[in-house]
């Protein structure tokens, strides 16, 4: 799955370079009841697409994209063809995170989001490497 998060960034606890990772966090152990991975390996791991303004210190919503289960490169057609995309707004009242789903705002997300290469560029060329040493041995 694409997960698409918007969210205000100072709502975000701890340090500022960090929340995407923080999020992403949040968003996995909330609604998907695992950890987020962001280790690369072959196998599979959770892609992070980090927007311009996700460390703004004044409270500025932005989207956050996560590529869930990434287990290889997909083309951007398979991309929009196979990959669930979901939307949600983020908000956090008190210490506790809400995640509400905005379905009708996936196609939309689809299409606006379909330029960032699945599970991200760099992690996929470094996945392939990978993937390459251990056919080698």
């Amino acid at each position: 799955m694409r997960a698409i998060i918007f969210v205000c960034v100072t709502d975000l606890p701890g340090e500022p370079l960090r929340r995407h990772t923080t999020l992403g966090e949040i968003f996995c152990s909330e609604v998907l009841h695992r950890p987020l991975n962001t280790q690369l390996h072959p196998s599979g791991y959770d892609g992070m697409i980090i927007l311009e303004g996700f460390d703004s210190d004044k409270p500025v919503r932005r989207w956050f994209i996560y590529d869930l289960n990434v287990k290889g490169p997909l083309s951007q057609e398979e991309l929009v063809a196979m990959i669930p995309h979901k939307v949600f707004l983020a908000s956090r009242e008190c210490g506790k995170w809400t995640f509400i789903s905005r379905d009708m705002w996936n196609e939309s997300a689809k299409s606006r989001c379909k330029g960032y290469v699945w599970g991200g560029r760099r992690e996929q060329e470094v996945v392939a490497a990978m993937r390459d040493a251990e056919q080698k041995l």
